[in-house]
């Protein structure tokens, strides 16, 4: 971790080097790449204040404590840092990735070209739902059928409307 540290209105002191170095290279385990940390320690009468923004993994994240002791400003700073590190990677680790569609290529394989039907082909997005929330989204929209999410099987499920009543699909593996 490279560690850039700028002192205004403030003597630059070996002991207080030492200590933002030891305090701010603590958050280099949370990165997995090469990481800057540009530090300002500035001092106007009796507020010390401490500003440090890091910039790694693509992210850009900057913060800033005051008090009336430079060694405790960088104390808070460094740990309002460390938890909006933890938050950023606990997103970045719980994003969703994009369901994968399948072609209809696999459907014109096997059928001549002259009795091949036409295929058309709908993207739809799966909403996690129940299937009470489900039920109520298809009685609103008034559509026939609706592919969702459901988070109790932890897989995909397509409830149809059939007559008066409705059927619940639910995949089986074997």
């Amino acid at each position: 971790m490279q560690i850039n540290i700028t002192f205004r209105h403030l003597d630059s002191s070996p002991g207080l080097k030492e200590y933002v170095q030891k305090r701010i290279s603590k958050l280099e385990k949370y990165f997995y790449g090469p990481v800057e940390a540009h530090v300002i320690l500035k001092a106007e009468k009796f507020r010390q204040e401490a500003e440090v923004t890091l910039v790694g993994d693509g992210y850009n994240i900057t913060g800033r404590e005051e008090t009336s002791d430079m060694y405790e400003a960088i104390d808070l700073v460094a740990a309002k840092l460390e938890t909006q590190v933890k938050k950023l990677r606990e997103k970045r680790k719980n994003r969703k990735r994009a369901p994968k569609e399948f072609e209809s290529a696999a459907l014109t394989e096997f059928i001549p070209e002259e009795e091949a039907p036409a295929v058309e082909i709908e993207r739809v997005f799966v909403k996690p739902m129940s299937v009470e929330e489900a039920l109520e989204q298809i009685k609103a929209t008034g559509r026939d059928f609706l592919i969702f999410n459901n988070p109790d099987t932890a897989s995909v499920n397509v409830l149809y409307r059939r007559g008066n009543s409705y059927v619940l699909i639910l995949p089986e593996l074997s």
